[in-house]
């Protein structure tokens, strides 16, 4: 984070919130005017950002806005004109979660020396309704139902990428911000990829000069992480331009649940604003590593609208 304030889109419980602040303070960077404002729409899950953040220690520069809807903020009016980074870990399926049907029970570090097990807490439902079908979420965010239907699953991957490409075309008008982290904790290339390669393509990435972040430009953790995007998801989204398939992909990284790293499932993008206006959705600068500028379109680009008129990916496209 090198650029002032930063910003947590949805921020609850508060793991990357906190982890976040412990990094600025580590590197005694936590004087003048860089603080991070963590934004959480749920009142109920902001009411554990705020422990998460108070246990932590770090209410002294991060501020928390429980009920704070990140779409409905004015990128344009002050404080939010002076984000310089945001950290966008929206809402997802969730499928990359291990035993993910037992819920999430989230263990807030204790102050007082305590031997006892703790109690165990009370799981709470939120239901969400997609398609007309309601569907209870144990964790008040991820609404993954292991074993659906593939029509079912397909209908619930659509709603959701519309709904995080939505967000992450809106942390592109932030005017003062120069680099974006993009997440979830979802196998699936609707919810990863296609989501990435949309934003490229968007007029938001042309207006703005956002691109992805090559890997040789990543810290040495994200550089040197062996399993990259996947190939062929980006191919299909990019009429079967192989070659930038190739450079997208290996900008993105991926966790994958039961294999040799011991990871669960795990995808993030990081997004860098090189420019006001670039040549194309993604970005020109690969062209100066001998490769051509990605400049085809992507599929029924006539279908992605603004401000959520269009309805997600499916397989039919």
């Amino acid at each position: 984070v090198e650029d002032g304030v930063c910003l947590d889109a949805c921020a609850a419980p508060g793991n990357k919130t906190t982890h976040l602040a412990a990094i600025l303070k580590s590197q005694d960077r936590t004087r003048g005017k860089t603080r991070i404002w963590a934004c959480e729409r749920d009142k109920v899950r902001a009411g554990v950002l705020w422990d998460m953040v108070a246990l932590a220690g770090c209410q002294d520069i991060v501020t928390v806005r429980a009920g704070q809807d990140f779409l409905h903020l004015n990128s344009e009016q002050s404080p939010w004109n002076e984000v310089g980074s945001l950290l966008l870990d929206p809402s997802c399926s969730g499928s990359g979660i291990i035993g993910r049907n037992d819920g999430h029970i989230v263990t807030l570090p204790s102050t007082i020396q305590n031997t006892q097990m703790p109690e165990k807490p009370r799981k709470r439902k939120r239901h969400v309704k997609t398609n007309g079908k309601t569907i209870a979420d144990k964790a008040g965010q991820e609404i993954s139902q292991p074993g659906d239907e593939p029509v079912q699953l397909q209908a619930r991957l659509k709603a959701l990428s519309a709904f995080q490409l939505r967000l992450l075309l809106h942390a592109f008008r932030f005017p003062k911000a120069r680099r974006i982290s993009y997440s979830t904790c979802s196998i699936f290339a609707e919810e990863n990829e296609y989501v990435v390669v949309a934003a490229l393509q968007s007029s938001e990435a042309k207006q703005y000069g956002w691109c992805l972040l090559h890997r040789d430009e990543q810290i040495t953790g994200m550089k040197t992480w062996p399993v990259r995007g996947d190939i062929q998801a980006c191919q299909h989204r990019l009429a079967d331009d192989i070659s930038g398939a190739e450079q997208i992909a290996e900008a993105c990284i991926r966790c994958l649940p039961g294999t040799k790293e011991g990871t669960q499932g795990f995808f993030v993008a990081a997004f860098i604003r090189r420019g006001q206006k670039v040549v194309s959705a993604v970005d020109s600068s690969y062209s100066q590593k001998g490769s051509p500028v990605i400049a085809s379109p992507i599929r029924d680009s006539s279908d992605v609208e603004e401000d959520g008129d269009w309805n997600g990916f499916s397989d039919s496209n």
